[in-house]
């Protein structure tokens, strides 16, 4: 489709309501921080280190919060997206299980194996076994009812997942989030909101047959995997990300060929980066130009890290779906993963 205000085309394309759970990923964030900080858990105390399980969007939460953290997390904090926990997993490991829908296997896994090994552990979940795991393990977990994710589709539900697991951390005293700055950084979000939304529609053409590489770095880590995945499901195209400072270590040394691809650069920029990797991202992008790179830029407005975080979520949560409607792909289903799914079910 060409026309990305036609709500009656993008309704043909997109029956799920894909771009309902778009317009209502701020009020999600709204109102998971706010349930989760009226649940009733307690502290969590003797951990020596953290392993989060999840797979695809349900890992988002632990990606963003060990960013936004940063030097200040107190723990050694591990994700795992797969079957088994590490052999070190004892006692005074907590275990985080995160599914948004409750049955994925490889959590379930996890779960199971943390309670062998007599881990502590909290669950972020809306329901399905996972959430009959916490209730009959007695285990402090947040399940929320998804209700602002129409969709129902679990990385269209980015506000339950991030929001929810930050605020369940706080709660159990694990890690430390400035309230009164996230609480800020919401409402500027929201005010912002129609504007990113108008940004994304304007840049979403210069994606059109391109492979869309995400730059960012420090606080925007778990940013970049959300806006890569983002790209593969939603929009059903390529992409890969690459964090400063680790790609002036490798990835400009291969820039030179193919001499004619189809590489878009997205170079996110921040005044919230340290000052040497602001240099960095500046140094990148003139790598970038020497080499005949496109490259796209997007500079956050945000006053601190949280807005930041919140901005580019919102804004890579529009670009991606636009860019969707504009292959005349239905973002909301994913027939490659579910083929995989079921032949991997046959063996």
């Amino acid at each position: 489709m060409n026309n990305l205000t036609d709500l009656e085309a993008i309704k043909k394309i997109d029956p799920r309501d894909t771009y309902g759970s778009t317009e209502l990923l701020v009020k999600q964030c709204e109102e998971a921080w706010k349930q989760v900080n009226e649940i009733d858990v307690p502290d969590i105390t003797g951990v020596e280190n953290i392993v989060c399980c999840g797979m695809g969007a349900s890992i988002y939460g632990a990606l963003v919060t060990k960013a936004l953290v940063g030097e200040d997390m107190q723990y050694p904090f591990e994700t795992v997206s797969d079957y088994n926990l590490p052999k070190y997993v004892n006692d005074k490991t907590l275990v985080i299980l995160t599914s948004y829908s409750g049955t994925t296997e490889e959590v379930l896994s996890c779960a199971d194996q943390a309670r062998e090994k007599n881990a502590k552990m909290i669950v972020l979940t809306k329901g399905g076994p996972l959430a009959e795991f916490a209730k009959e393990n007695n285990i402090p977990a947040f399940i929320f009812d998804g209700a602002l994710n129409p969709a129902g589709i679990p990385r269209l539900g980015n506000g339950y997942s991030v929001l929810g697991l930050m605020g369940l951390l706080k709660k159990t005293g694990i890690i430390n989030i400035d309230t009164n700055a996230l609480q800020k950084a919401i409402i500027n979000i929201s005010k912002k909101r129609e504007e990113l939304k108008n940004k994304a529609m304007r840049s979403s053409k210069m994606f059109l047959d391109k492979i869309p590489i995400i730059i960012t770095a420090e606080h925007l880590a778990g940013n970049a995997q959300i806006f890569r995945n983002q790209f593969n499901e939603t929009s059903k195209t390529f992409s890969a990300y690459y964090l400063v400072p680790d790609l002036n270590h490798h990835l400009m040394e291969g820039l030179q060929f193919p001499t004619n691809s189809n590489l878009h650069f997205i170079i996110i920029q921040s005044d919230n980066y340290s000052p040497k990797n602001r240099k960095r991202i500046d140094l990148t992008v003139d790598v970038l130009k020497q080499n005949r790179q496109e490259v796209f830029f997007y500079k956050t407005g945000g006053e601190n890290v949280y807005e930041d975080f919140l901005e580019v979520m919102v804004f890579g949560s529009y670009l991606t779906l636009y860019l969707a409607l504009l292959h005349d792909q239905n973002p909301a289903v994913n027939p490659w993963v579910d083929y995989f799914k079921k032949e991997l079910a046959k063996k």
